[in-house]
């Protein structure tokens, strides 16, 4: 599904870091033009105003882990890295930290493409993360599907029936397979492992 960008950003909260007052002091007019409050910060991010941003632009010249309140790659909202000096070591540390977009200082006048990029890349990010924890926990249910299969199977039926069966009750009711192994399970506990 192809998902139209953000746009509008009137409203949204960001929080800068930056040690220069004169660059925050720029970023945050340039935010204000886009209907954006920004705060600026000289030094570490505060878990509890973190919070309560949408986004986080940050000299990664200056950055490094101890200064954010999360681990690393675990932004809870999108990143844009502020670029000065371009050190392999720096650009390397804000890919470790899955920032979501970089801009240049010398290119502040590009701040909107950057937050377009920005919520674009982290809503793909979390749209990634949802799938592969689902992915998981559905794999391990695997063996409730198995169980689930054996459990039909006790009343005569042979494997290939159970899992059509099995099949027909996901398909119905709009599950996954595995939830409905669980479900057939918790139901037959339930009933006293009579047939379902």
């Amino acid at each position: 599904m192809i998902r139209a960008p953000v746009h509008n950003f009137s409203g949204q909260t960001a929080i800068v870091v930056h040690r220069s007052p004169e660059i925050g002091l720029r970023i945050k007019e340039r935010c204000h033009r886009l209907g954006i409050r920004a705060r600026v910060r000289s030094e570490d991010l505060d878990a509890q105003e973190v919070r309560n941003a949408d986004i986080v632009i940050l000299d990664i010249d200056t950055a490094d882990d101890g200064i954010l309140p999360w681990e690393r790659a675990t932004a809870p909202m999108p990143l844009i890295g502020l670029i000065g000096s371009e050190s392999p070591g720096r650009l390397a540390w804000a890919l470790a930290q899955e920032v979501d977009a970089f801009l240049p200082l010398t290119g502040l006048g590009n701040l909107f493409s950057a937050m377009v990029i920005a919520h674009e890349v982290f809503a793909r990010k979390a749209e990634r993360r949802a799938r592969e924890a689902e992915l998981a926990r559905r794999g391990n249910l695997r063996l409730e599907v198995i169980r689930a299969v054996l459990a039909l199977m006790e009343h005569g039926r042979d494997e290939a029936l159970a899992l059509k069966q099995l099949r027909t009750m996901a398909m119905v009711e709009q599950i996954s397979l595995e939830d409905a192994a669980v479900r057939l399970l918790t139901e037959r506990r339930i009933a006293g492992g009579r047939a379902i």
